[in-house]
């Protein structure tokens, strides 16, 4: 009578519910994750060989990116800056409608 919820938990699983919510957290971090890479390899056509040109030339790389954006930044810095504070106020007016709404200021 006296089982661990462990015991409890398994007896209510079936094995092929557990392979099917593996596979979607497995499916879900993966479909999630964004990095330079995976950017540049969707950018930049298949022809070209980024990874051994940034390789054989770290610096000019480097300066390159950076030259193009300050370019970015001069000619499309305004609209950029007017995203991201409209990010971060939609952000903040979230946060504060869920403190007011909540029982914390509730007498």
């Amino acid at each position: 009578m006296d089982r661990t919820l462990e015991e409890q938990l398994d007896s209510m699983i079936d094995d092929d519910d557990i392979d099917t919510v593996d596979d979607l957290v497995d499916d879900s971090t993966t479909a999630r994750r964004i990095d330079a890479d995976s950017i540049l390899d969707s950018l930049v056509p298949n022809s070209i060989d980024w990874r051994g040109t940034v390789g054989r030339h770290p610096v000019g790389s480097v300066l390159i990116v950076g030259l193009v954006g300050y370019l970015v930044g001069r000619t499309k810095g305004s609209t950029i800056m007017s995203g991201i504070t409209a990010g971060l106020s939609a952000a903040m007016m979230r946060q504060l409608s869920d403190v007011f709404e909540g029982d914390f200021f509730d007498y």
